[in-house]
């Protein structure tokens, strides 16, 4: 078997503790098979579909769109060590910067791109200094 998005609930105490993905997957594609397709149309056999919709509507959101030449900036805080960012995205294209810092007092800087279709984290430190760096996805 193989599921996408998560797993049915089993009842059972288990020590894996990672959660149902929530959010959209689009052309879902296994062994050269549409699955998103099969499954909208009911033609998955044998299938357990549990509680899907199929569109991607969030109504809690408010999306923004970038274009080739456009950018949201805001300032930054010096005066803080720490900061922390998190977004949720989609996109066909396998390349673009998704997000750009630079350090205060010219330490470095750090990148979060999209790479031919990965995501990668680039982190440029200039000087030696104690730094910690935490990066989850």
């Amino acid at each position: 078997k193989i599921t996408f998005g998560g797993m049915p609930f089993s009842g059972k105490p288990s020590s894996n503790s990672r959660k149902n993905f929530k959010g959209c997957m689009e052309s879902i594609n296994y062994n050269g098979n549409n699955i998103t397709d099969l499954a909208r149309r009911k033609k998955l056999e044998p299938s357990n579909v549990g509680n899907l919709s199929f569109s991607c509507v969030e109504p809690h959101t408010v999306p923004v769109f970038f274009n080739a030449t456009s950018y949201l900036e805001v300032p930054g805080r010096s005066s803080q060590d720490l900061f922390s960012v998190s977004f949720l995205f989609r996109t066909w294209n396998s390349n673009g910067l998704l997000v750009f810092s630079s350090f205060a007092d010219d330490l470095g800087n750090v990148e979060v791109d999209i790479n031919e279709g990965k995501v990668s984290v680039h982190i440029n430190v200039t000087q030696a200094k104690k730094n910690r760096i935490d990066i989850s996805s």
